[in-house]
């Protein structure tokens, strides 16, 4: 029995034309970046699968009058490519030697951009504290630097003071920050009807069915998971030949991993991967850990390490932040939700790590 009429539809790329539980952040910045006449900077924070590729993506698409650019800084993390992608030059060449670095990059992209309605959108903009990169500082300060006029939005899932310096977080001023929550039981139910109206064949699924993906996804909250979870739910159906409803879930769900942001892992410090990977190995995990469980890895960890760590993991989406009790020292102690199976993510780190002794031998 076919069910997927649309694979596309199910896909992290495609952009819907209706943008549920997003319509008012959206709204915002149209008129924001519409009606100013200056330059201006917006930050769209949130943990993997809240919305912010899609509400940058949709920006571009819907604001037709600007020059707009899309980057993802994962992928192209130098100053060099990240320009190279804004504008659209794979072959772009850095001035002659004798200026500074920075006025070189600011020579070449303002020379190139429109003196006004430029839009750049830089996705995973956390990947950016690795590489020292100055592309915001400069993009941010375009009009006082002697450049044109540049709506900048950075996408992130870290806060900017967690991976910008000081000179450019005082060039970004009073900047529009917009904090994305997880979506609800109600708004990922929303989301995934929309998704399979339009991307399954009508009457090949039950209401039961997306009903199911959204209550065993809330507490994740994430619109991707669930997005993958009614695709491999689907699958699964067409595999066995029946229709896709409550029961069929269910077995696809037994073994599904959610998606996980490689990114969420490339901007762990090499102390905070080992961290990590010695709490997944020392404890009994399958959902969750405690913050004492940290302080029982050895005792020459300092509180402040242990803070930084969890602030870490919880800003890259790995885990959610589930409740509050008393202390290990009559403080707080918080418990976290892994957003991922502990087998899973190991087997993600070792991969990590072998690609990294596989860079290092090769540069």
């Amino acid at each position: 029995m076919k069910i997927i009429k649309n694979s596309a539809v199910l896909s992290q790329e495609y952009i819907p034309e209706n943008i549920i539980a997003r319509q008012e952040y959206i709204a915002r910045l149209k008129e924001l970046i519409r009606v100013s006449n200056v330059s201006s900077s917006f930050v769209i924070r949130g943990n993997p699968g809240t919305g912010k590729t899609l509400i940058g993506k949709y920006l571009l698409r819907e604001l037709r009058e600007f020059k707009g650019a899309y980057v993802n800084c994962y992928v192209n993390q130098s100053d060099r490519a990240i320009i190279s992608t804004i504008l659209a030059n794979p072959n772009i060449r850095l001035p002659e030697l004798g200026n500074s670095r920075s006025e070189s990059l600011s020579s070449l992209l303002f020379r190139e951009l429109p003196d006004r309605n430029n839009l750049i959108v830089l996705d995973e903009s956390q990947s950016l504290k690795r590489t020292h990169s100055q592309i915001v500082y400069l993009l941010s300060r375009s009009k006082e630097l002697g450049g044109p006029e540049v709506k900048l939005v950075l996408l992130s899932m870290e806060e900017p003071e967690m991976y910008l310096d000081k000179s450019t977080l005082s060039g970004l001023g009073k900047y529009n920050r917009i904090p994305l929550k997880e979506y609800d039981s109600n708004e990922l139910y929303l989301i995934l009807k929309d998704r399979a109206s339009n991307g399954l064949y009508e009457g090949s699924y039950t209401e039961s069915a997306i009903n199911r993906i959204s209550d065993l996804l809330e507490e994740n909250g994430s619109a991707r998971v669930a997005i993958e979870l009614l695709r491999n739910s689907a699958l699964y159906a067409e595999s066995r030949n029946v229709f896709l409803d409550e029961d069929e879930v269910l077995q696809a769900y037994r073994d599904f991993s959610p998606p996980l942001e490689e990114s969420s892992l490339i901007n762990l410090d090499d102390d905070e991967i080992e961290l990590l990977k010695s709490l997944l190995e020392s404890i009994s995990i399958e959902k969750g850990f405690k913050t004492s469980d940290l302080k029982d890895l050895g005792s020459g960890m300092s509180d402040s390490k242990i803070y930084k760590f969890l602030k870490s993991i919880e800003l890259s989406g790995l885990v959610k932040k589930s409740r509050i009790g008393k202390g290990y020292s009559g403080g707080v102690e918080n418990e976290y939700i892994l957003r991922v199976s502990p087998q899973f993510l190991l087997a993600k780190l070792n991969i990590l790590e072998k690609s990294k002794e596989t860079f290092q031998k090769e540069d």
